[in-house]
This record gives C-alpha cells, sequence and structure tokens, in this order.
C-alpha cells in the first residue's frame, strides 16, 4: 500500500501530465486554425484575383493608369499571388515557432514547480 504522500505526489503529477497534455492541444489547434486561414486567403485572392484585373482593365481602357501592375501582364497577377503566400507562409512559420517556443517555457516553468 502506499502512503499518503506517495498518492499525493502521483495526483500532482497526474494533475501535470493534463496541463501538458491541455496545453499541448491548446497549441496545435491554434497552428492548425493559423494554417487553414493562410490557405483560405491565399486562396480566396487567388480565386478572386482574375476579377479584379479585368475591372482593373476596364477602367483603364481610357489610359490613365498605365503604370498600374495588372494593366500590361497576366502574371503580374501571379506573382503577387505568389509574394503574398509567400509572406503567409512565413507568418504561419514565425508563428508555429513562437507556439512552440512558448510550450517549451510552460513545460518547464512546469518541471521546476
Amino acid at each position: 500500500m502506499r502512503s499518503n504522500e506517495e498518492r499525493i505526489a502521483s495526483m500532482h503529477k497526474r494533475a501535470a501530465e493534463y496541463g501538458r497534455e491541455s496545453r499541448r492541444r491548446k497549441v496545435l489547434i491554434a497552428q492548425t486554425a493559423s494554417i487553414i486561414i493562410c490557405l483560405a486567403v491565399i486562396v480566396t485572392t487567388a480565386i478572386l484575383m482574375p476579377g479584379f484585373r479585368s475591372s482593373t482593365l476596364a477602367e483603364t481602357a481610357t489610359g490613365e493608369m498605365n503604370a498600374s501592375i495588372f494593366t500590361d501582364s497576366p502574371m503580374l497577377g501571379y506573382i503577387v499571388i505568389g509574394i503574398l503566400a509567400f509572406l503567409l507562409g512565413t507568418a504561419v512559420t514565425v508563428l508555429c515557432f513562437r507556439l512552440k517556443k512558448w510550450e517549451q517555457e510552460e513545460n518547464s516553468k512546469a518541471a521546476y514547480d
């Protein structure tokens, strides 16, 4: 039979494991949500880009905005999408690394308690 101190220590150990698992789940949910949101922004922008380009061409038919990024080449719209996708990917990567660092700091704090 275990003593009361052993039971209490076991209970604290299980509570700490549960807390770590809960924090890990929250970080995983935040990472997954940020990736899904970024993919949705990229896909939405890619879908809306041709409509934006055609409306821009209609407005520039008079020649007032010849320096516009979308007037001369349809490839420039895809370049903008690529740059936005790269920036969103970078933002997600930085967010995931910060969440992982936060999780490691929380685990190290829990280890000292």
